[in-house]
């Protein structure tokens, strides 16, 4: 009897093992059930994501979660985060989507599941005219600086692995390290470099060299089939009503790419 006892005991162990395994973020039943979504989206890479002066989360990311929560009919919580820690706070259950100028990679997609592209915008490496760089292969000992683990850092490190690759926590800080005099070159999307040179009088951001076209994705947990396919319905959806080729507009200045591809 003691026997079968630990034994019974063991197994019951061993089950709660498996049940007190991660946590599974909430799939649009639960969504809708719960009345509410948690977008993050980005504060640190305009026009995709900043805060105005009352500190009030605006940008084309912005309109685009709060244009699911409508959809859904459910609240929008937004959630504040950085390409540093937005797969990271996805997959650990703080959010059940990630809205952040997110590009799709086969390495990301080993963690998070993404959504036909809803926007898109060019990546590659800026900089003043007076640095005569044009190709990767063309770079030398030129500090570039560039936001640790984001699509610029990942395209960079692959096609110009010998370069002086300066990373920093958010596209913020590696800008802020280029407007100082830190970096010589700044590795971020065209958007970005507009946006900096706007607001800096006299700084230069040139595009060097682009990497690629750079579709935006929305991110959410492995494992929800439901949601991945209400977000791509809504994309479609939105795409054939123009509704997101006006957000596009309105924050890039462009419409939506003619080409934008889809997964």
């Amino acid at each position: 009897m003691k026997k079968m006892l630990s034994t019974f005991a063991g197994a019951v162990l061993a089950l709660g093992t498996v049940f007190a395994g991660p946590t599974i973020a909430a799939d649009l039943q639960d969504i809708l059930s719960a009345g509410k979504v948690r977008i993050g989206v980005p504060i640190d890479v305009p026009p995709f994501g900043y805060v105005d002066k009352d500190n009030n989360p605006i940008g084309l990311d912005v309109d685009v979660a709060n244009l699911i929560g409508e959809a859904l009919g459910v609240e929008v919580e937004l959630q504040q985060i950085t390409g540093a820690n937005r797969i990271p706070y996805l997959v650990t259950d703080r959010l059940d989507m990630v809205i952040s100028a997110m590009g799709a990679t086969p390495e990301r997609a080993q963690q998070v599941a993404f959504s036909s592209p809803y926007s898109a915008l060019s990546i590659g490496v800026f900089g003043p005219d007076s640095i005569a760089v044009t190709s990767p292969q063309e770079l030398g000992s030129q500090s570039i600086a560039v936001a640790r683990g984001t699509t610029q850092d990942i395209e960079l490190t692959a096609v110009a692995p010998n370069a002086n690759i300066q990373r920093f926590d958010d596209d913020a800080t590696a800008a802020a390290a280029f407007l100082s005099g830190q970096a010589e070159l700044l590795a971020t999307a065209n958007v970005v470099s507009q946006n900096l040179m706007a607001n800096n009088e006299g700084v230069e951001l040139n595009a060097k060299f682009i990497l690629r076209l750079a579709p935006t994705h929305v991110g959410i947990q492995q494992g929800n089939p439901e949601l991945l396919r209400w977000l791509d319905t809504f994309v479609f959806y939105h795409k054939t009503t123009g509704k997101l080729s006006e957000i596009t507009e309105k924050w890039l200045g462009q419409p939506l790419p003619a080409n934008l591809p889809s997964l």
